[in-house]
């Protein structure tokens, strides 16, 4: 497939829109600022109730891929349809040996929009089902690919090394989002030729107006989703000793999870109210 003489970028993303995944939308709507023209696809649709107000400036479409199969007919059915516009489709199907009958309809799927959008480029974010997607569309279509890693994409238990480094090897560039994960992931995988770049995940400083600290109470601000592995418990705590040491200050969390309850059961045990508070999401 020959790129157009505008890229068009092609955004693979699990959910969309997700409230917590606040990150994403920032990055798509800098390239879209930048020019860029985008589609997201997404594997599956949101299951949130409420969505962050940024939403509202994305111009990008927003595809939800068939989900799967019902029945081997269907499957052969959107495996037909591919291999009439996929050039060489046998050979490449070679790249779909082992993921499973959902990413391949999710795949076979997004090569045909690849086609009949233009698509360029390829970018998943979290390096499990959306970039497996990602990669096997791109096989298919012969784009390039790159995707960005996050956390438990690449540290969980579940994580296959080898069908992580298969991604590693056939993407383009890999994008990560701190330092411990880049010496992480050069420490762990074969990665060659400077592809894998670290780049925070940016906010737009436009939307904070700048306030002097010097005449409010000291703030502790921590966003989040309410869940252990973000480790807000050890924030109370942390919290609690402050105040043994004698130090004015507030302390506000922003989020919603299964651990909201758990969460102030703590507050209320350690007798932290009148400085910890649990703000519930926001914009």
């Amino acid at each position: 497939m020959l790129p157009s003489e505008s890229p068009r970028i092609g955004y693979v993303v699990k959910r969309y829109p997700r409230y917590s995944e606040t990150f994403i939308v920032n990055e798509i709507l800098a390239h879209e600022a930048a020019g860029l023209e985008i589609d997201i696809f997404a594997l599956r649709s949101s299951e949130d109730t409420h969505f962050q107000d940024i939403i509202s400036r994305v111009r990008a479409p927003v595809i939800y891929l068939p989900n799967r199969c019902q029945k081997a007919s269907a499957l052969w059915s959107e495996i037909q349809k591919t291999a009439k516009v996929c050039e060489d489709f046998w050979t490449r199907m070679q790249y779909s040996a082992g993921i499973d009958e959902r990413e391949l309809v999710h795949a076979l799927a997004l090569a045909r929009h690849i086609i009949d959008r233009g698509i360029t480029h390829l970018h998943a974010h979290f390096a499990t089902s959306a970039t497996t997607v990602a990669r096997l569309a791109a096989k298919l279509t012969g784009i390039n690919y790159s995707f960005t890693a996050h956390a438990k994409d690449i540290f969980h238990q579940d994580v296959g090394a080898s069908e992580l480094q298969n991604k590693i090897t056939d993407a383009a560039k890999i994008v990560t989002i701190s330092d411990f994960n880049e010496n992480y992931l050069t420490s762990k995988f074969d990665i060659n030729n400077n592809r894998l770049h670290r780049i925070y995940n940016g906010l737009d400083l436009d939307r904070f107006v700048y306030h002097s600290p010097a005449r409010r109470r000291p703030l502790v601000l921590a966003v989040g989703r309410l869940v252990e592995k973000k480790g807000f418990r050890y924030l109370i705590e942390a919290c609690r000793q402050l105040l043994n040491s004698g130090t004015d200050f507030e302390c506000l969390i922003i989020g919603e999870g299964e651990e909201e309850e758990e969460l102030r059961g703590l507050i209320s045990s350690l007798c932290v109210g009148d400085t910890v508070r649990l703000a519930g999401p926001q914009p």
